[in-house]
């Protein structure tokens, strides 16, 4: 018996419609499992610095899930063109794919380069020994005169004990066209009276948010940091008043 007029076309359409619902169900899995990834990584980013094993597990982690991601873009992107007909859906699901795929590319990136800090951080060079102050950063926040700071101390040696001390960081600018210096203490709410306490035998991370006075015009930082245990040790720095761009 005949099939009835425009069956076949029917069902072909049909198929393709349950193929690309299978299909978007799949990107939509694949999408959720990456969002996790990429959410646990950034909430506990900032944890994780502290401990570079940690870091290089996440690493581990983040490149198995970019393979996976790149694999599911390559398969759903040839699934789509051998697609007669793609719903709008699909096509999206797929364009959401090649972007996490880039965003999974860059986060790689900023990895590689902090394992790469962190390995300095555990086996400095021959030539490098001592209490050093490793880096001193400066990002603008969303309001007006306000900063995220980061900086980072570190011990070099070949064997580590556990130093103590106090640390001071001073802002160096003018108010209102004076000379002025401003004690990081009384600009960030992070910071007591006392200063940043230092306990640390590998490295100290140190971050938080500073509030600049109106009229203050900042051009330097200098930074102190002065060991009591186990014997005493003073480290000074010189920064110059460089805000980082955030997209990089």
């Amino acid at each position: 018996m005949s099939d009835p007029v425009g069956s076949k076309q029917y069902r072909s359409v049909v198929v393709q419609e349950h193929f690309g619902r299978h299909l978007a169900q799949r990107l939509l899995i694949v999408l959720l499992l990456m969002a996790v990834a990429v959410t646990a990584y950034w909430l506990g980013g900032r944890s994780m610095r502290a401990d570079f094993q940690a870091v290089s597990k996440d690493y581990t982690e983040l490149a198995w899930r970019l393979s996976i991601a790149e694999v599911a873009h390559k398969e759903t992107s040839q699934q789509l063109v051998n697609l007669e007909v793609g719903g709008d859906i699909d096509r999206q699901a797929v364009n959401d794919v090649r972007l996490l795929v880039s965003e999974y590319k860059q986060t790689i990136n900023q990895l590689n380069e902090e394992i790469s800090f962190y390995k300095g951080l555990m086996a400095p060079t021959e030539k490098e020994r001592g209490l050093g102050i490793r880096s001193w950063e400066i990002y603008p926040a969303a309001e007006n005169n306000v900063f995220q700071y980061k900086l980072v101390l570190q011990q070099l040696a070949l064997k580590h004990s556990v130093l103590k001390g106090v640390l001071s960081v001073d802002i160096v600018g003018k108010q209102d066209g004076i000379e002025d210096r401003l004690s990081l203490d009384i600009l960030s709410e992070q910071i007591d009276g006392q200063g940043v306490k230092l306990r640390f035998k590998y490295f100290q991370y140190v971050e938080g948010e500073l509030r600049l006075p109106q009229g203050f015009t900042p051009y330097s930082v200098d930074i102190v940091a002065r060991i009591t245990s186990p014997k005493a040790v003073t480290v000074e720095k010189h920064y110059g008043w460089i805000v980082q761009n955030t997209s990089e």
